[in-house]
């Protein structure tokens, strides 16, 4: 989205939001015989190509001209006199009514090690140029159950909108700051031009000084309290922009963070995972689930377990990437990403019921992530993938009625194991 051109649908934040679980069905298609599926770890990143390719070579691409450079962050200032923005002096549309058992408890703040200094690039084809946008003494990782990519992943609330950023919840006034250096090209209100509706609320938008692959690269601040910055300031990293509010179409105080690449668009979204830094010791574990064509599989169940941290160590679930729509990262090609993950072995397993036979199919591996860098997975299928479009969701909550586990398989008839032979 340039800045004559705002193509922004809506994004819902959501500390507090309760949302619907969404449903990707398959037409019926002739499957061959079952083939055990390959998993690989691999060292490097596949190369993009126009013909979909179900073993990618790797590559190693040069970095852009415009290498960010490592910016001081600027110590803690007082609020700047001016250019605040009292969202209560703003004429925002009313947020829908929610049923009495709609809210979520707030998510404890955990422990986490500081992030890496910017920028990181361990990996010739990372590109973590950007900083927290929030402070490490506050809530800085996002909600692990609205990730990108992913429409919200609690079995009791229905699907409502596929998320196009990261949600970051914490206490109104929480200091918001600019994840890298730039021109701030938008500070305000951000109606739709689709409805007029003002989903994101007080909005800041930067461009950044550098670009990525020949292209601008944006980042958006959304749902703010507050403004402490105007379109042309130029801000340092680490700059407080805003703070944490519940301005725009949401329940609950946070930020929504997007990464924008190439256009000023909602639609020119990137996995903001990719691109902000992780904490010492831990890594990023990205990947592609594919079918026997090479064509991405969405909405796959995705399962990552610890194997050498105990049985009390977290479990992470997510899906891939929901919508086709979604642009992977123009390196790393992936349709799912698991971000701010502690360094260790762990078992990956990925569930998928095709529609021809009924029957649930189990693909899994083990990979080891290494800290400070993506690690990549390739998991092949031996299946042909047919989407069906998901409908457009609402813009109202739904009533809940009936709902269906994301790892549950009573409805299904049997499932298959296809782990690899060792």
């Amino acid at each position: 989205m340039k800045s004559s051109r705002l193509i922004l649908p809506g994004v819902i934040g959501l500390s507090l939001l309760p949302l619907l679980l969404a449903a990707c069905q398959s037409r019926p298609v002739e499957i061959a015989a079952l083939v055990v599926p390959t998993m690989a770890f691999q060292a490097q990143a596949p190369a993009l190509s126009p013909t979909p390719s179900p073993t990618p070579s790797p590559s190693q691409t040069p970095l852009p001209s415009h290498t960010p450079s490592v910016t001081p962050t600027p110590s803690p200032s007082p609020i700047p006199v001016g250019g605040g923005v009292n969202p209560l002096l703003l004429d925002f549309t009313p947020r829908p009514t929610l049923p009495p058992n709609a809210l979520l408890p707030t998510a404890a703040l955990e422990w986490r090690p500081p992030p890496l200094p910017v920028p990181v690039s361990i990996h010739p084809e990372d590109h973590y140029w950007f900083a927290r946008p929030i402070p490490s003494d506050r809530r800085n990782y996002d909600l692990e159950y609205y990730p990108y990519g992913n429409d919200i992943l609690i079995p009791e609330y229905a699907p409502y909108r596929v998320h196009h950023g990261l949600d970051y919840p914490n206490d109104p006034g929480t200091p918001v700051l600019a994840a890298g250096s730039g021109e701030v090209i938008w500070a305000g209100p951000l109606p739709s031009p689709r409805d007029g509706f003002n989903y994101y609320g007080n909005t800041v938008i930067i461009r950044h000084d550098w670009q990525w692959r020949g292209e601008d690269v944006y980042t958006l601040y959304a749902h703010t309290l507050e403004l402490f910055v105007k379109v042309g300031d130029r801000v340092a990293t680490g700059q407080l922009l805003a703070g944490v509010g519940d301005s725009g179409l949401v329940t609950g105080p946070h930020l929504h963070f997007e990464v924008r690449v190439g256009d000023n668009n909602y639609n020119a979204t990137r996995n903001p995972s990719l691109w902000l830094a992780p904490y010492e010791g831990w890594g990023t574990l990205a990947g592609r689930f594919v079918d026997r064509l090479g064509e991405p599989i969405g909405n796959a169940e995705l399962v990552v377990t610890p194997l050498d941290r105990g049985s009390s160590a977290r479990v992470y679930r997510q899906r891939t990437y929901m919508e086709r729509s979604l642009v992977p990262d123009e390196a790393w090609n992936e349709n799912f990403v698991i971000g701010d993950i502690p360094a260790g072995t762990y078992r990956v397993e990925l569930f998928m019921t095709t529609a021809e036979d009924g029957l649930r199919r189990r693909f899994t591996n083990t990979v080891r992530v290494l800290p400070g860098r993506t690690n990549y997975l390739l998991v092949q299928a031996d299946f042909i993938y047919v989407p069906t479009p998901t409908p457009t969701p609402s813009p109202t909550p739904a009533v809940i009625t009936a709902t269906t586990g994301i790892s549950g398989t009573t409805t299904l008839t049997e499932t298959i194991d296809l782990t690899p032979t060792p």
